[in-house]
């Protein structure tokens, strides 16, 4: 009884032996870049045709070089406003910080200020920054008469991956608390009975403190890139300002506005760009809004989620190993790795979750080597014994040498 367990008792083991493994790769995010990589080289083969929901106003070379030079005066902003206002969009998210007074023009801040008051719809931003280098993190918002006339706030933190590659975003964030919601959320749930909840992502656990200081996020989601750049209907500031633009590409549509031209604004490296390919941080929000539109945020799975699939996937080759066709480590390896794929991809596609599959690939894959490599030492042990049998069952007897010697 005893010996006939010792199989399934080393399979138990082996199973344990890499689920600690797969612990410590997990913990040191050593598994991190190459699942980043597998993630990307299928996010940029699934694009999808963007709705006509989202308008991005570009602030452009041509709108530069027909307004004047950055910054443009908060008047400007105001005129382009009410040109918005008149053709009855449904909110407008603006992607540009107006966190200081404009002291030479005072009546510029009241424009807007009553421009955007007019509209109801206007999101402005928020973000934290140092007063000086190496000081202490201040929530930055727009002057005060223009945010008392806003009708919501919301952050344009970009997250950034460790490789500097905008993946995903935090769908709430603040200084001490997440309490403001990412510009397109904020946009989104304007004209909504409630905000939208529950948030989906990845969430702090409960009781978390926090220090008053730090820029806290929470509600972590990967957004599913349209394309790389370009993907979204994009409409020249100057052409919107002089009513180049028709009222019915605008009717109805939420308004992204933000630089584009370089040297203005975020460029990101997103997972479905290249580095030389850059998407505007403009286009970065309107890529959120579209997702929460359409419901194509993907949420990366939490710690006890991944280990229950993980574990699922180490037992699995130790389960059927010794079936019919499952007893060369090959067959094995190329089905197992094959699974881990395949679930990782299945449920990115069919749920709109993501599971890094790398790192039980490698454990699955040092595994099936390593059981590899002991079968061939055995069989050599084997092979080397039976030949010492054969050669002691062929010698002959003693006897019979000492009597052909006497003859």
């Amino acid at each position: 009884m005893i010996i006939a367990a010792l199989p399934l008792l080393k399979r138990a083991l082996a199973w344990v032996a890499g689920f600690a493994v797969a612990v410590l790769l997990i913990a040191s995010s050593a598994m991190q870049p190459l699942d980043n990589a597998l993630y990307d080289a299928h996010m940029r083969h699934w694009s999808y045709a963007t709705s006509d929901q989202v308008v991005i106003v570009a602030i452009d070379p041509k709108s530069l070089a027909a307004l004047g030079n950055w910054p443009l005066p908060r008047s400007v902003h105001a005129q382009l406003i009410r040109r918005l206002t008149a053709a009855g969009v449904r909110g407008v998210g603006m992607d540009v910080t107006m966190a200081e007074a404009d002291v030479n023009h005072p009546d510029n801040d009241h424009t807007y200020a009553q421009a955007i008051h007019d509209n109801g719809h206007v999101v402005m931003p928020v973000f934290a920054e140092a007063a000086e280098l190496g000081g202490v993190l201040e929530e930055v918002l727009p002057v005060p008469e223009i945010a008392r006339n806003a009708a919501a706030f919301g952050h344009v933190d970009a997250s950034k991956d460790p490789d500097g590659v905008t993946r995903g975003v935090y769908l709430k964030a603040g200084l001490g608390q997440p309490q403001w919601s990412a510009l397109a959320l904020a946009l989104y749930d304007i004209g909504r009975p409630s905000p939208l909840h529950p948030l989906p992502g990845l969430h702090q656990p409960k009781g978390t403190a926090n220090s008053p200081y730090e820029w806290i996020r929470d509600d972590y989601v990967l957004v599913r890139f349209a394309n790389s750049a370009g993907a979204f209907n994009q409409v020249s500031y100057v052409d919107v300002l002089q009513g180049r633009v028709p009222d019915a590409l605008l009717k109805g549509r939420w308004v992204l506005i933000g630089a584009t031209a370089a040297g203005l604004g975020d460029q990101l490296a997103t997972s479905a760009s290249r580095p030389n390919n850059p998407m505007p941080g403009v286009e970065y929000q309107a890529n959120i809004l579209e997702s929460l539109s359409d419901g194509r945020l993907i949420t990366p799975l939490n710690l006890t989620a991944q280990l229950l699939l993980g574990s699922f996937a180490l037992a699995l080759p130790l389960a059927i190993y010794g079936l019919p066709g499952m007893r060369r480590t090959r067959v094995l390896a190329a089905l197992s790795l094959s699974m881990i794929v395949l679930m990782s991809l299945l449920l990115l596609r069919a749920a709109g979750v993501w599971w890094p599959p790398t790192g039980w690939m490698v454990i699955v894959a040092a595994g099936l080597t390593l059981h590899a490599a002991i079968r061939h030492l055995e069989a050599r042990r084997e092979l080397k014994q039976a030949r010492l049998t054969d050669v002691t069952w062929w010698q002959p007897p003693a006897t019979d040498i000492k009597n052909s010697g006497r003859a």
